[in-house]
């Protein structure tokens, strides 16, 4: 039920809804009012949020395990030379083809033996 009030003044016509549905119109655009006021804090305070979060992140200590594992490395890695850590990766290397030459000639020989058997 919508009802129309018609005011002259001033040689205009002014309608002013009243009624259910303004009132309904009126609430759905103060909830959308809302909103948007929502959204323009969020974005105007995010950089100053984001800055928090990393500020608290880097104030927190990562794990005991974890800095046991760290200090360790660190004092792994302080005693070697640079050429005591190359020397080191080449013989890992080594190792890792003599292993895999080792497993071919287990196979090799287990294919030797299958065959001998038949």
């Amino acid at each position: 039920m919508s009802h129309t009030m018609t005011m002259h003044g001033n040689h205009k016509d002014v309608s002013v809804p009243t009624g259910p549905d303004f009132d309904s119109l009126s609430a759905r655009e103060q909830e959308l009012q809302d909103k948007i006021a929502r959204l323009k804090d969020f974005v105007e305070h995010a950089p100053e949020r984001e800055r928090l979060a990393m500020e608290e992140r880097m104030r927190t200590l990562p794990p005991p395990s974890e800095v046991e594992r760290i200090l360790r490395e660190e004092a792994f890695m302080g005693k070697l030379t640079r050429g005591e850590l190359k020397n080191e990766k080449r013989n890992q290397a080594k190792s890792g083809f003599l292993l895999f030459l080792l497993v071919l000639a287990i196979l090799a020989v287990g294919l030797w033996i299958f065959q001998a058997l038949q």
